[in-house]
């Protein structure tokens, strides 16, 4: 449920219609809400750790598990009693083993198909398996907090946990839910966030036949035909339990150290806070999480035999039930006298009772489902063949319907500027065949709806990347502004949630996505052409997609191409989309037909699938950017499937230009009936900065370069041509052909490297360089502020980093008169942290975050002042070792 605030402001903007008094006749909402006494069933072992013994400290893990026991106790009224919590110095391996064993014993109070959940936040590895597992891949673990080389405690890995899970599901069933916070992959790139990795070179090795009495105890009398342990806790089809997991395979797991907050069990605790969690099924939390707002992707997941099962099999209600009164309308249909308002969508279930009272003398006299819904009423149909209404019931909510709904919040501000009109309303309604708007907090929602200064609409994406390169608010200056009105605003909000349905869509079953993997590099002229005149291209330089993100600078005069490899044992057709995150288009790629036999699977089995280079024709992938952004990002999504699939209904275009044609909204799914998987490249392209610019482009042997844009741009204006989609339209997307225009860019840039290296808690500092002076032409022209640095960070061993110590950057606007930084107003210096350097053994590139117009600095900068970057370290043996750095304006 939202609270009354978020429905106070829809309420206002549905009521801004000639008639007010049609649409407060259906404005009573009758729920009656009861507590309920009885205590949940629910056990639970709840584990967080900090503080390791001789690894790497965590900030948040601690909090994050103290958060989830308040939410069991709290929120759903699990007793204390019922709840193991290990913290910190309780959690080390032997103590961790034990209580897993505990919940399988008997007498324990646990009756079998009682719920049981377990909660790990802390750190994770990927280490080398033992000896007789050397042909396995490398084995998933946990790490204890008592983890040491010299004590000769490892990790624990997924393998003995599936073998206590195992154990506990044959004594207690299979009603366990595994909820992990940590992660699957290799530590960030990125050093400014923390990740729940520890890297293995820095853990003591499994041993051989590692656990081997526990995991043979667990499995005695075992009559299953296979091994849980031969598969980890990840098994698509297991069933004694369904996992919960902070990230996918091959991605990291992040925290806040500064608010003390890992991002999934953040986001997961407010959702389950949100809604009935005894109406919600796994599948239906991990596709309701809000995207996790980190610096690479971090895509929670849920896996799994049981995933469309009801959280805890819907055996934990929590601290209260509702039941909303069912009455007939005027065309005799049952309907609920509450709405989407109230979080209710289409194909959401109700069981049907004579009253409003709790307990065994009101059961269920049927269940009905939700077949159109608007603000205030949901029409319910018949569920169960002859199931006869009484006069006056009651429905209470027993699950949610399909996740075919765009979250959105809506501001004040927006409400107020909007035109009057009976629209508003329509928009929040539907039926299961068109995309609902629902109603969230601003934490929860996808799109946040509100008007800028000039009082044109904006629409905020909570889309990670888009956040963090300052390109979350749409329309951009490239494009034309929006009026608050109905006409323009509600298409808009349509292919919003189109592009980002098909965007966040994926399979129940993953079947593929572990084993295909993608490879970008840039691309050179071979010199060679194929039998049509085509030039051809060849891949320099190493793969470019790092943890799922690859980095591009805009140029129409670089190529780019990708490698999909398929390690699994299916022939794939494939289907490549782009999605552009500034123009909300999809638009398809189709993969060349070489000849008859290509009619046929594109991806074989054990083979490589290149697009953007090879035989074929094809033309690579090429980069601009329309100023005056500084950036832009494009998702390129690759479904995968076992048999063809008509795939244009998915393509969308010109959602903010002029040739923008209004869509019905239909729920377009043509993966329905395939065995299919989706994979997701996220493209992030960025300006050159100062010094940066292209080199010549290549020349080929009798040809000239404009004879070979002209030829890759004949070739996209064919297929421009064919999805009635025009090259303007694609805005700063992929393939844009459209010359960069050069303006004058202002930026500090760093001569050589610099180093600062603390003795003592005692912050020390090193100037590292400045901007050249801000002239009055661009104090008017920039708004924006990012520095980018080339750095690593040296820490003593077991060293943790906190708000007082590491190695970290700092800006400071430097006053013309004296050489210092400027005071405010307020006599505070003018100077500020911008991120850290990343604790990794190489140097590596970070972005630290962007100061935008909203920052107090923006207001007290002069002509005559300028930039400074500061490099520090705090805390004894800490080394800040930057090597390059630039500070770009925009």
């Amino acid at each position: 449920m939202i609270t009354l605030d978020s429905q106070a402001i829809i309420r206002r903007l549905c009521e801004k219609v000639a008639d007010v008094q049609a649409l407060q006749s259906s404005q009573e909402i009758e729920i009656v809400t009861a507590p309920i006494d009885t205590k949940p069933p629910l056990h639970a072992l709840v584990i967080g750790i900090n503080q390791y013994k001789t690894n790497v400290h965590l900030a948040a893990a601690v909090a994050d598990a103290l958060a989830f026991r308040e939410y069991l106790i709290d929120d759903l009224r699990v007793p204390e009693e019922q709840i193991t919590t290990l913290l910190d110095e309780q959690a080390g391996r032997a103590d961790i083993i034990k209580a897993f064993q505990n919940l399988a014993k008997p007498d324990n109070g646990i009756e079998h198909g009682d719920p049981i959940v377990i909660y790990y936040a802390g750190h994770s590895s990927k280490v080398d398996p033992p000896l007789e597992r050397a042909a396995d891949e490398p084995v998933l673990c946990i790490v204890p907090q008592d983890t040491d080389e010299a004590d000769e405690v490892v990790p624990i890995p997924y393998f003995t946990i599936a073998s206590l899970v195992h154990r506990i599901a044959q004594e207690k069933g299979n009603n366990i839910t595994l909820i992990f916070d940590c992660s699957r992959s290799a530590a960030s790139r990125d050093g400014s966030e923390r990740s729940r990795f520890i890297d293995k070179a820095d853990l003591p090795k499994l041993r051989p036949m590692q656990d081997i009495d526990i995991i043979q105890d667990e499995l005695s009398g075992s009559s299953d035909l296979s091994d849980p342990t031969k598969f980890g806790l990840s098994l698509e089809d297991m069933d004694s339990h369904v996992m919960l997991a902070a990230c996918g395979h091959g991605e990291v797991a992040f925290e806040n150290g500064t608010e003390k907050y890992g991002y999934f069990t953040n986001a997961l605790l407010k959702l389950l806070r949100s809604v009935k969690v005894d109406s919600l099924t796994y599948r239906g939390c991990a596709q309701r999480l809000p995207p996790l707002c980190t610096r690479q992707p971090q895509n929670p997941v849920c896996e799994g035999k049981n995933i469309h099962r009801i959280f805890f099999n819907a055996m934990v209600p929590g601290a209260k039930v509702s039941f909303i009164a069912v009455k007939l309308n005027e065309s005799n249909e049952p309907c609920l006298q509450a709405g989407l308002m109230q979080g209710i969508t289409p194909g959401s279930r109700f069981s049907i009772h004579e009253s409003d009272t709790p307990g065994p003398t009101n059961p269920s006299i049927g269940t009905l489902e939700v077949d159109k819904v608007d603000l205030f009423t949901a029409c319910l149909k018949d569920m169960d063949t002859g199931a006869q209404l009484p006069a006056a019931c009651y429905g209470r909510q027993i699950s949610y319907g399909p996740e075919q709904v765009l979250d959105i919040f809506v501001t004040q501000e927006f409400v107020d500027a909007a035109e009057p009109d009976e629209a508003w309303a329509r928009a929040f309604s539907g039926n299961k065949e068109r995309f609902i708007l629902r109603p969230v907090e601003r934490d929860l929602a996808a799109v946040v709806l509100s008007v800028n200064a000039e009082k044109k609409t904006t629409f905020t994406l909570n889309h990670p990347l888009s956040v963090q390169y300052g390109v979350q608010t749409l329309p951009t200056f490239t494009n034309s502004p929006i009026p608050p009105v109905a006409s323009y605003v509600i298409p808009i909000l349509t292919a919003l949630s189109q592009w980002n349905w098909h965007l966040r869509h994926t399979p129940d079953s993953r079947l593929f996505y572990r084993q295909i993997d993608l490879e970008f590099y840039k691309l050179e002229l071979t010199g060679e052409y194929d039998d049509m005149g085509n030039p051809l291209f060849a891949p320099i330089g190493e793969n470019l997609n790092f943890g799922g993100v690859v980095n591009v600078v805009a140029s129409t005069e670089d190529y780019y191409g990708l490698r999909v490899m398929n390690r699994s044992a299916q022939d794939l057709y494939v289907y490549p989309f782009d999605f552009s995150a500034t123009g909300l288009d999809i638009v398809y790629r189709p993969i060349p037909i070489l000849d008859s036999s290509a009619f046929g699977p594109h991806l074989l089995k054990d083979e490589a699938l290149t697009i953007g280079y090879g035989a074929g024709g094809q033309y690579p992938f090429m980069f601009a950017i329309d100023e005056p952004l500084k950036f832009d990002i494009t998702m390129l999504k690759l479904f995968v499937s076992t048999t063809p699939t008509d795939v244009q209904s998915l393509e969308q275009g010109g959602v903010f230009g002029e040739r923008h044609v209004a869509l019905d909204g239909v729920i377009s799914d043509p993966f329905k009936e395939s065995v299919w998987d989706a994979l997701t490249l996220m493209l992030v392209q960025r300006q050159p900065h100062v010094g940066e610019e292209p080199a010549p482009p290549q020349q080929l042997e009798n040809a000239t370069t404009e004879s070979l844009e002209s030829r890759i741009i004949s070739l996209q204006s064919l297929e421009v041509e064919a999805n009635d989609i025009s090259v303007s339209a694609l805005g700063a997307s992929l393939m844009t052909t459209s010359t960069i225009v050069d303006q004058p860019s202002f930026a500090g840039r760093s001569d050589e490297p610099m180093l600062a290296q603390a003795r003592s808690a005692t912050a020390v500092t090193s100037v590292w360089f400045r901007t050249p002076e801000l002239t009055q032409e661009l104090l008017s022209s920039i708004h924006c502020m990012r520095l980018r640095t080339l750095a690593k960070q040296q820490a003593p061993a077991g060293a943790d980093t906190t708000e007082q110590t590491g190695a970290y950057f700092e800006i400071s606007v430097i006053s013309s008169l004296d050489g210092l930084p400027k005071l405010m107003p307020s006599d505070t210096e003018m100077t500020y942290r911008s991120h850290s350097a990343p604790a990794t053994p190489e140097y590596e590139w970070t972005d630290g975050p962007i100061f935008d117009e909203t920052h107090e600095m923006w207001s007290n900068l002069e002509v005559g002042d300028c930039f400074e970057v500061v490099v520090c370290a705090s805390g004894r043996g800490r080394v800040n070792d930057a090597n390059q750095g630039s500070l770009t304006f925009w």
